[in-house]
């Protein structure tokens, strides 16, 4: 009875997680939806807007390299420079302008696809309560210590041969302190005298 009511519990703890990711989801998609939406339609704005003002001062340099032509009269080459360098200086204002508002919207195009990428993950997350609601107990996949056992099992057969193998050899070459009788060599000795003889 109580592991049915802890499964029970951790049921719907589960389908409540999957509830909050799924919103969350949903949630993200929308404003990076949305966002989206709204950077792309200042971009296009924004270089349309850049366009005009890059002709602009296209047009404002023209007439500053037109003002320095020696055949102008000064009335007119001064008439024309001072209308060159405004309508040069207003472009350049509205290039950085128009430049800002281009790298905004790029960045917010950015930001949209964070927030897509984190709705696909609360999307898994949803999906992975929901598989998990129906199986509340589930634990992962069982460890295998088999493969361990027999090798801890098998470690102390396999040292006691090594370990008499290598008592007994050992043993034996080492035993031998004291020469034998066929490893002595023989010495040719006399006639033994007698005791107190002369």
């Amino acid at each position: 009875m109580p592991d049915e009511v802890d499964e029970l519990i951790l049921k719907m703890q589960h389908l409540e997680a999957q509830v909050r990711a799924q919103r969350e989801a949903q949630a993200l998609e929308a404003r990076g939806k949305s966002l989206r939406t709204r950077a792309q339609q200042l971009a296009w704005s924004a270089q349309a807007e850049l366009a005009v003002a890059e002709a602009a001062q296209r047009e404002g340099e023209e007439k500053l390299q037109r003002a320095r032509d020696p055949g102008l009269k000064p009335i007119v080459a001064a008439d024309l420079l001072e209308e060159g360098r405004r309508i040069a200086q207003d472009a350049r204002t509205r290039v950085v302008k128009a430049r800002a508002r281009l790298n905004f919207a790029l960045d917010q195009m950015d930001e949209a696809e964070r927030r897509e990428y984190e709705a696909l993950h609360a999307q898994a997350r949803a999906e992975t309560h929901a598989q998990l609601a129906e199986d509340p107990m589930f634990k992962g996949p069982p460890s295998a210590p088999t493969p361990a056992s027999p090798s801890t099992s098998t470690s102390p057969a396999t040292s006691n041969p090594t370990s008499t193998s290598t008592s007994k050899p050992t043993s034996n070459p080492t035993a031998p302190a004291s020469p034998s009788k066929s490893d002595t060599p023989k010495k040719t000795l006399g006639r033994r005298r007698p005791k107190g003889g002369s």
